[in-house]
């Protein structure tokens, strides 16, 4: 073979693997807006800002822009108030998704909330929030604000 056509196989198996990464990542979003509509958009609402007063944005949120062990870790065990966020009180409970989702499930839903509403962080994928459900199995509480606040992806399970 020529150097131009290992050149050319190179850059035609390159491609492929971008196409694919780039048509796996739409599946993902696809299926994460999916999932979100039927399940998260009661709450947090088709725009991610959430209802005044009762449920809290996940739009720019700390907590979806921050650590994805510790967004797959609220997903996976809720969480309870009160909390404080952007200078407002909520005091509900997130009702804890580990008996409902499975990890692609949730890694889609994340995946999805992180592309949008104002957030940026990468996609997930349904290994972390394994590593997540793993870590935290033992775990039978909802997670407060000040656990969260102090959230370290290295600290010991609790």
């Amino acid at each position: 073979m020529t150097k131009k056509t290992l050149a050319f196989l190179a850059a035609s198996v390159a491609f492929t693997a971008v196409s694919t990464a780039q048509d796996a990542a739409a599946d993902q979003l696809a299926e994460g807006k999916k999932h979100y509509m039927l399940i998260c958009v009661a709450c947090h609402q088709p725009t991610g800002l959430g209802l005044p007063a009762v449920f809290p944005p996940i739009a720019k949120s700390p907590y979806v822009n921050g650590s994805a062990e510790r967004f797959a870790s609220i997903i996976l065990k809720g969480n309870a108030g009160p909390f404080t966020i952007e200078g407002k009180p909520y005091n509900q409970i997130m009702p804890p998704q580990e008996a409902t989702l499975t990890d692609d499930k949730i890694a889609a839903i994340m995946t999805y909330v992180r592309a949008n509403f104002g957030n940026t962080p990468a996609p997930v994928t349904a290994e972390v929030v394994a590593s997540a459900r793993k870590k935290h199995a033992e775990r039978k509480t909802p997670w407060t604000q000040a656990e969260l606040d102090a959230w370290k992806d290295d600290a010991p399970a609790k």
